[in-house]
């Protein structure tokens, strides 16, 4: 990727079968959040600095949508349905551990970045 020099995180699909990589997403910041692949072929994650969660295509990495939410997302994505209506919910909320390593990057890069902590469960609500 021509910009990966900039980035310290990235998320990649790889092809089990073969043992190649499909698809790489990079990112600003390191990733705090677990990542959760559906059958429905999308793939959710949060965890970045940048308080996204975000939906991507399975097969071909594109960011679908994405929401900001209040902190950083360390929640593990969970997918279920209510009356045939499919839902995502994760937990937005980073603590000590996560702030640490912030601090520790701002250090290092000579930034200022400030994800706030706290504690929301965010739902959505998935459409065809």
């Amino acid at each position: 990727h021509p910009d990966a020099a900039n980035h310290i995180g990235e998320l990649q699909a790889w092809n089990l079968a073969t043992g190649e990589e499909v698809w790489t997403s990079h990112f600003k910041s390191h990733n705090w959040g677990p990542v959760l692949a559906t059958a429905g072929g999308l793939v959710f994650m949060g965890g970045t600095n940048d308080r996204f969660f975000r939906a991507f295509d399975a097969t071909t990495g594109e960011v679908l949508w994405k929401q900001r939410t209040n902190s950083g997302v360390t929640g593990v994505p969970t997918s279920y349905a209510v009356d045939n209506n499919q839902y995502v919910a994760v937990l937005s909320g980073w603590g000590v551990d996560a702030e640490r390593k912030q601090e520790m990057l701002n250090a290092h890069y000579g930034t200022s970045t400030h994800v706030p902590q706290g504690g929301v469960l965010w739902v959505f609500s998935l459409r065809d």
